[in-house]
């Protein structure tokens, strides 16, 4: 018997293996109590059938679950009701289903319990919670998404990929314990695979774990057999050695919108100098050139002629003697300049203009040209990481199995609604909303796409079902780490054990704490 259930009698609605859909499938309603003591008052007889004895009622909560009892004064049972169908092993099916909604739809439970108590709703407690979760969701999860997963890289084999790359930690600064790293596939947007690592595999050194990451994905999709030629990336030191180093087959690229926001981030931070100010209403424009250097450019000599022109369009020179490359070009690529003057032009070899020059002409950034060539983008990969803090926020702290398997619920949340229509307005138009970045202090209009469905949660859930209707043990057994659960190679994050909490009381001294004297806090006159 599990959460002290009472014995659920013949009267009780079962669900059986055979049909899980007869719950998930069913609806549940908000009934106050005095709601339904005036409904029972109606349905039921107040005397005994077999002694004509008066019937008495007795209320019990169990979980989230209602039962009612009506026996008479001489203990014959008239009735047993439940407000919930019971599952094998007599758990309440409502406690399932709620703590499975508090998980698939991204909530954390104490919040939501709280909710609870505010409203006085019974809820399951926190650790039938984290039992459910560790014995059913946590692995019908993980077993969902392997299934999605393997449905997706059958559609790319055989295909040249180009994938993105980008890694996620789990909490801001340089205190992160985990980190996701998720793969791309560049045409689609589709979702290859998401790979979570603690830092204690890492030997608790949390700046190598993106590179751990992002070695362990790729290997997977090479393994999988999938060919990929092309990896796009943020510029991440250790990423790019790896590519260069055990990688030389694949093309390794850089993403165009980091390398441009770094670029516009020097530019504002050199603009905020006195004798360079006249610099900053340039910034958005440099900016521009260069992801249109990328964008048009196929060879470094390519891109060279047209980024380095830059020197002289800012000075209102827009045509020059020698080209800066063996392709020739010496002249700007725009058309005639009509349009009325926002800005003022750079005086040539001004401080600002002397700036410029040596940002343009930056070494290491020349360096890193040829990365930028195919004008590769993530921004729906970074979209997608904004998805993940929906369902593992910065601000809470989650176990290594409970961390991976939110993230794969944001990563099927993302998968299944790729697809989306755009919402139209009732003339026939496309709906725009809207949104004011209070950075850049610039208003700007994105296009509405239609409600999320969730079409995939009803079969996670009769797949959570299930594996509850075929458990033959329970949830009260010993916890079983997995092989791979970073707790097996330390059970906490520190790098000394912890002393007995007894011990750690008895050391708590406060400074306010004097047992050798007493203070005097009179004043001397």
């Amino acid at each position: 018997m599990e959460e002290g259930c009472v014995d659920p009698g013949p009267d009780l609605i079962k669900i059986t293996s055979i049909n899980p859909e007869k719950l998930t499938s069913d609806q549940p309603f908000l009934v106050y109590y005095q709601c339904l003591m005036q409904l029972i008052d109606i349905c039921i007889q107040g005397k005994c059938k077999e002694c004509g004895s008066d019937v008495d009622l007795t209320k019990n909560i169990i979980g989230s679950a209602l039962h009612l009892k009506w026996t008479c004064r001489k203990g014959h049972v008239i009735k047993k009701w439940c407000s919930q169908p019971i599952l094998n092993r007599r758990m309440h099916s409502g406690d399932l289903m709620f703590a499975s909604a508090v998980l698939l739809s991204g909530n954390n439970f104490q919040k939501i319990s709280l909710f609870a108590k505010f409203l006085n709703l019974p809820a399951i407690s926190s650790t039938t919670f984290h039992k459910i979760q560790r014995t059913y969701l946590i692995p019908s999860i993980d077993d969902f998404w392997l299934e999605k997963q393997e449905e997706t890289i059958n559609l790319f084999r055989g295909q040249e990929l180009v994938i993105l790359g980008d890694g996620r930690m789990d909490s801001p600064g340089h205190s992160a314990q985990y980190c996701s790293y998720t793969f791309m596939e560049y045409t689609t947007k589709k979702i290859l695979c998401i790979i979570t690592m603690d830092k204690r595999m890492t030997d608790l050194k949390s700046t190598n774990l993106e590179k751990s990451c992002f070695v362990k994905g790729l290997q997977f999709l090479l393994n999988r057999g999938l060919k990929v030629v092309e990896v796009v990336t943020d510029a991440h030191v250790q990423v790019a050695s790896i590519m260069k180093k055990d990688y030389p087959n694949i093309c390794h690229s850089f993403d165009i919108w980091h390398g441009t926001k770094n670029l516009g981030k020097k530019i504002m931070s050199i603009g905020q100098e006195s004798n360079k100010k006249e610099l900053l209403p340039w910034t958005k424009d440099i900016m521009n050139h260069f992801w249109h250097a990328a964008q048009v450019s196929d060879t470094y000599e390519t891109f060279i002629g047209i980024w380095f022109g830059l020197l002289h369009h800012v000075t209102d020179e827009h045509e020059w003697i020698l080209s800066y490359s063996d392709n020739g070009i010496n002249a700007c690529q725009h058309g005639p300049l009509t349009e009325e003057r926002t800005k003022g032009w750079l005086k040539k070899d001004s401080p600002a203009h002397i700036a410029l020059r040596n940002v343009v002409m930056d070494k290491r950034r020349l360096n890193q040209i040829h990365y930028y060539l195919n004008c590769r983008s993530t921004a729906e990969l970074e979209n997608f990481q904004n998805l993940i803090l929906v369902y593992a926020s910065k601000r809470y702290s989650y176990g290594p199995p409970t961390y991976r398997a939110r993230n794969r619920l944001a990563a099927l949340d993302h998968n299944g609604h790729l697809e989306r229509e755009t919402k139209i307005n009732k003339d026939g138009s496309v709906r725009y909303q809207r949104s004011f970045n209070k950075k850049s202090g610039i208003w700007s209009v994105h296009e509405l796409k239609e409600d999320k469905t969730y079409n995939y949660i009803q079969s996670l859930v009769e797949k959570i079902v299930r594996r509850r209707l075929d458990d033959e043990e329970g949830m009260s057994g010993n916890v079983v780490l997995e092989a791979d659960d970073p707790r097996r190679i330390s059970k906490t994050l520190a790098r000394i054990p912890p002393p007995p909490t007894a011990q750690l009381v008895k050391e708590r001294k406060s400074r306010f704490e004097y047992p050798d004297k007493t203070l005097d806090y009179s004043w001397d006159s």
